[in-house]
């Protein structure tokens, strides 16, 4: 009879499980220390670990590099091993299509990202050689673990049918009600924002100035993304100063500009997402927002904020007591959600109209052809036209589409529909594409342009938009820009130009009583040394 295992204390049998995590970070400093020349034993005392661990860790100094290269998400850190760069990568991408399936409220399900994983681990294979021989089953084993490791711990998986939707839908309104009832809100003081993307330098697909670009090697400006935070109130006569998420905190175009002067909220993030953290400084800066838009109106400050259930827009978010948060059912949004009932539709045909038209006036005035303009068009442009854009998105609009979930706030305007609103302007933006040029166009081109912004991401674009960012993150434009300054230097020049100006007016101008001459009785009243020092002043404070 074999003898028996020794026994074992409880303590001990802890101890001999127990493994300490080695992560990325940890790997990588553990190599750094290596490159300058410190001995196993230094290194192993100093950070905590076997000198076995540091040799495995060496000897794999080419794939934990190129794994940390590859870039994870915070959470997926901690794993204890070097995973192959084509996992890491497929991982990545896989997260950006799920977050972004998430925030465009496209139902998903296990199955659906089992089968994106595959999708995407095998175009990423073909970008190399390394791990062809390693298969990848995508199983549900990976899948718990792969949800652990990039933190979507509260991922909604839907598999039920469509009509569990429309029924929350069906019953939500009335809930809502009570909400509204119970907190003596009005329509004033009930607010709705949400998410959209725009590809803010896109034309219609069959647009020759589309076509050349879909076939030319490299960046493909037409993809470049940004994400928008619209929002109004329910009677129509509050629109939020917008929130703008875009890849660059300081784009090159923006050199110099004051971010606060900008008609948006300035945010950056590597994606151009909207996450949780940016949402809630949002809120904040609209808390001072809504507090004056009440004192203008001469009514309470408390707020009902309604909003849909994506990832960043957290039930725990940090808010002042006076603004209270309501959510849609999940998977409502499309049916329910009133920016989503037209508003984020009508702003952006606006958009494009706003872009046509004023690249239908630049090269007809400066003479320079559609490729110049579009070549020159920069996000300092689209900044422009999103401002104007969203000023033009008028009062029936913003209180029409809270019908569906707030009929007791909507105003009988006669005649008012959302689908003939856009569909104007649609046709609007046909006629300036036109006249622009792009013969070919029909009125179905600028229905998919529009469209597009919330298309799936394909594994083409999901790899692009990788290079991109990894081009993007090596380039200037992400460097600090030196602010522009007004000087009295400037104004002084800038006075005398107007002079000028005065002086042909009335020499050209048969009505001696016309206002150039009033305009210059006006300037001569004015201390101009004085003045230009306030503005100056000013200017540098803020």
């Amino acid at each position: 009879m074999a003898p028996k295992r020794p026994s074992t204390t409880p303590q001990e049998s802890a101890a001999k499980k127990t493994r300490k995590s080695v992560t990325i970070e940890m790997k990588m400093e553990v190599l750094d220390r290596y490159d300058r020349g410190e001995r196993t034993s230094v290194i192993a005392s100093a950070m905590k670990l076997r000198e076995s661990t540091l040799r495995t860790i060496r000897g794999s100094a080419d794939k934990i590099r190129a794994s940390a290269l590859a870039g994870t998400s915070a959470s997926s850190k901690r794993v204890s091993h070097a995973r192959s760069t084509a996992m890491e990568r497929m991982e990545k991408l896989l997260a950006q299509w799920i977050s972004y399936q998430t925030k465009t409220n496209v139902p998903i399900t296990m199955a659906i990202i089992q089968a994106k994983a595959l999708s995407l681990f095998r175009d990423v294979q073909c970008e190399g050689e390394e791990d062809k021989a390693k298969p990848f089953q995508a199983s549900s084993g990976w899948f718990s673990n792969y949800k652990r490791r990039h933190g979507f711990h509260n991922l909604k998986m839907t598999g039920e049918a469509a009509s569990a939707d429309v029924e929350a839908a069906q019953t939500y309104p009335a809930i809502l009600k009570t909400i509204i009832e119970e907190g003596g809100y009005t329509a004033k003081q009930v607010f709705n924002i949400d998410e959209t993307g725009l590809y803010w330098k896109k034309l219609p697909g069959r647009t020759y100035i589309s076509t050349e670009e879909s076939t030319a090697p490299g960046f493909k400006a037409s993809k470049d993304r940004l994400t928008l935070l619209l929002g109004a109130n329910a009677e129509g006569d509050c629109k939020l100063k917008p929130a703008l998420v875009y890849q660059s905190e300081n784009p090159r175009a923006l050199k110099g500009y004051v971010k606060s002067f900008l008609p948006c909220y300035w945010y950056s993030s590597r994606k151009a997402w909207m996450n949780s953290t940016i949402f809630q400084d949002y809120l904040g800066k609209l808390e001072k927002e809504l507090e004056l838009y009440c004192q203008r109106e001469e009514i309470p400050f408390k707020i009902l904020l309604l909003l849909d259930n994506a990832p960043c827009h957290p039930p725990s978010v940090d808010l002042s007591s006076n603004i209270q948060l309501a959510f849609l059912p999940p998977n409502t949004t499309s049916l329910l959600q009133p920016c989503d009932q037209g508003i984020i539709k009508t702003f952006k045909s606006y958009y494009l109209r706003s872009t046509l038209t004023d690249l239908v006036e630049r090269t007809n005035k400066d003479k320079q052809t559609v490729k110049e303009y579009w070549k020159n068009f920069t996000i300092k442009d689209a900044l422009r036209f999103i401002k104007d854009s969203w000023e033009k998105v008028n009062r029936k609009c913003l209180n029409g589409v809270w019908k569906k979930v707030c009929p007791q706030f909507v105003h009988d305007f006669t005649g008012f529909d959302i689908a003939s609103t856009v569909s104007k302007s649609n046709r609007e933006c046909l006629a300036k594409a036109i006249e622009a040029g792009f013969d070919d166009l029909e009125e179905n081109d600028i229905d998919e342009l529009l469209d597009s912004h919330t298309v799936e991401l394909t594994n083409e674009e999901l790899l692009e938009n990788e290079k991109e960012q990894e081009a993007k993150l090596q380039s200037t434009s992400e460097t600090p820009e030196s602010r522009k300054e007004l000087t009295l230097k400037d104004l002084r020049e800038a006075m005398s130009s107007i002079r000028a100006g005065l002086d042909i007016l009335e020499a050209k101008d048969p009505n001696v009583n016309r206002s150039a001459t009033n305009i210059r009785e006006r300037i001569a009243e004015i201390d101009f040394d004085d003045h230009m020092k306030k503005v100056t002043g000013e200017v540098r404070n803020k």
